[in-house]
């Protein structure tokens, strides 16, 4: 179970790279009180936009090629099979999200 947590992940990962994404920067710098205690002297948020990485794309798209190869196999049994799963994952990343967007 760990191992596929892992490869989703890193799947996930790929995926965010080859399409490019945006991110927070923070940068922090503290300085020490009277106290020695850190103390918080300023802070700086930026956005960073990160472009999609061809190599990334590349990876990306001979991971589904070969996906899209393994369907050429199957059986009409086993294509209904793999669509029926792949409607339940889908409806049960609806309902995580929906369940997000409720919480905000």
């Amino acid at each position: 179970m760990n191992e596929e947590k892992n490869l989703k992940k890193t799947l996930r990962a790929i995926e965010k790279s080859a399409t490019g994404f945006v991110t927070k920067e923070i940068i922090s710098e503290y300085v020490v009180d009277d106290d020695g205690q850190l103390k918080l002297a300023k802070q700086k948020i930026n956005k960073k936009t990160l472009p999609p990485n061809s190599d990334a794309f590349k990876l990306l798209y001979q991971m589904m090629k070969d996906k899209v190869s393994d369907y050429e196999n199957m059986t009409d049994e086993q294509l209904e099979n793999e669509k029926l799963r792949l409607l339940n994952e889908i409806i049960k990343k609806e309902n995580i999200y929906a369940n997000k967007k409720s919480k905000q």
